[in-house]
C-alpha cells in the first residue's frame, strides 16, 4: 500500500478473526527493530510477544486479540516513551501494510504478569495483532485537523 493512502487508511482495529503467521510475525518484528531509539541505543529496549492465551486472558482491553507485542525499557525516561512510540508505530503501519488488524495499547500494560518482561526492563507500550476483515479504505482528513502555526 503506498504511504499516504495507508495514513488515510489505517484505523484502530478492535475485532480479529485469527492469529498472526510465523512469517507475519517475522516482519513486524523486523519492521520494529527499523525504528528510530533514542542515541540509536538499542539495546535499552526489548519486545516481548505474547500469544499465549492463558496471559492473554489476564489483560484487561485487548478486544480478545491473539497477539500482543510490548515495548519495554531501561531506565524510563521521556525519551524511552517517545521511542518505544516509534518502535510500536512501526509495528502498526507494517500489520496494516500486510492486512492485519492493529491497536495501539497502554491499558493492559500494568496488568502484565511481571515474570514476562526481562529483568530490569519496565513495560512502556504494547500493540493488540491479529488477522482481520476489516477493510482499510482511505477517508478524507482535513489538512488543518491538527492547527498549525507556522514560523517564517
Amino acid at each position: 500500500m503506498e504511504l499516504m493512502t495507508m495514513l488515510h487508511a489505517r484505523k484502530a482495529v478492535r475485532e480479529y478473526t485469527g492469529q498472526v503467521t510465523p512469517d507475519q510475525l517475522q516482519q513486524l518484528l523486523h519492521a520494529a527493530s527499523a525504528a528510530p531509539v533514542g542515541r540509536g541505543n538499542y539495546d535499552n529496549y526489548r519486545l516481548t510477544v505474547i500469544q499465549k492465551p492463558e496471559i492473554l486472558q489476564q489483560l484487561p482491553g485487548i478486544y480478545d486479540a491473539p497477539t500482543v507485542i510490548v515495548v519495554s525499557a531501561r531506565e524510563v525516561r521521556t525519551s524511552k516513551y517517545l521511542s518505544a512510540g516509534a518502535i510500536i508505530h512501526n509495528i502498526e503501519l507494517a500489520a496494516e501494510d500486510m492486512g492485519l488488524g492493529a491497536n495501539y495499547n497502554l491499558y493492559c500494560v500494568a496488568s502484565l504478569p511481571p515474570a514476562i518482561i526481562p529483568a530490569g526492563f519496565t513495560p512502556l507500550f504494547a500493540i493488540t495483532l491479529g488477522q482481520t476483515t476489516t477493510s482499510f479504505t482511505p477517508r478524507p482528513i482535513p489538512v488543518d485537523r491538527i492547527k498549525a502555526n507556522i514560523v517564517k
